[in-house]
């Protein structure tokens, strides 16, 4: 066998580590949004079925209008009106587009309050003591 510098994708070279991990990350994080939604909807179904009597009628009833409203919301255009398979399809993405968008921004904040933070904690306060301070005569 002989040892080489390319392998089925092309150059070593052309290998870009950061990018791989950006994609890597996003798959995770996708994987991850796409489990929370379908987590909520297991929960809910869950808590229907775990319910008694008045209170399963009412979470039923809830969940029913819920859905009939995310099928509703679709362009009739785009997906047809008898095609409740596609609509529900359509409106899991969107939700977890929705938890993507919010994980960006709450990173997106935290990355500012990060930095807001750093200049003030990179150089030495002011009226602080010497590190050394006391311990020669």
């Amino acid at each position: 066998m002989s040892t080489s510098s390319t392998n089925s994708g092309g150059d070593w070279a052309d290998f870009d580590p950061v990018e791989f991990a950006r994609q890597t990350m996003f798959a995770i994080e996708s994987g991850d949004d796409d489990n929370h939604v379908d987590q909520v909807r297991l929960i809910r179904l869950e808590e229907i079925v775990a319910a008694r009597w008045p209170r399963r009628w009412l979470l039923r009833r809830r969940l029913a209008r819920e859905i009939r409203a995310s099928v509703a919301t679709q362009d009739d255009d785009f997906i047809p009106k008898n095609d409740f398979y596609a609509r529900r399809l359509e409106w899991a993405g969107q939700q977890a587009m929705d938890v993507r968008r919010g994980r960006r921004e709450r990173r997106a904040e935290r990355q500012a309050e990060d930095d807001a933070q750093q200049p003030g904690e990179s150089g030495p306060q002011d009226g602080g003591a010497d590190p050394g301070e006391g311990f020669l005569p």
